[in-house]
């Protein structure tokens, strides 16, 4: 979904990229250790990303801030959890519940918070 701020758009592509590429990763039976690094990667670029997503919402005194934030830090937390869920897991465990989590978080998130910014912006 784009919101209509270009860096914003952009880093949402790019996650979306990476994603893909670790659902590539998981298809192909690569080695866990390969998948834990990539999990890192997107990581780290979601949190950047959010970074970038809050500050905007702060400058623009965006209202939903605040519960925007919190589910930006469940995800946080989801993908760290399944990073150490990988240590003892199977690539079938890891990739049924990367998956599972992921289309569950960016649908509701997707349709609910990055929406109702989207609007804000536009308004």
């Amino acid at each position: 979904m784009k919101v209509g701020i270009p860096s914003v758009d952009f880093e949402h592509k790019a996650l979306i990229d990476e994603i893909n590429a670790l659902g590539d990763l998981l298809e192909t039976n690569t080695a866990v250790d390969k998948i834990t690094a990539r999990l890192g990667a997107i990581h780290a670029l979601i949190e950047g990303h959010f970074a970038l997503e809050e500050k905007i919402m702060l400058d623009m005194g965006y209202n939903g801030y605040h519960a925007h934030k919190e589910d930006h830090n469940r995800l946080l937390e989801q993908i760290r959890d399944i990073m150490d869920d990988t240590v003892v897991a199977d690539q079938v465990d890891i990739a049924a519940t990367l998956g599972a989590r992921l289309d569950a978080w960016f649908s509701v998130h997707l349709r609910t918070f990055d929406r109702s910014f989207h609007t804000h912006i536009k308004s």
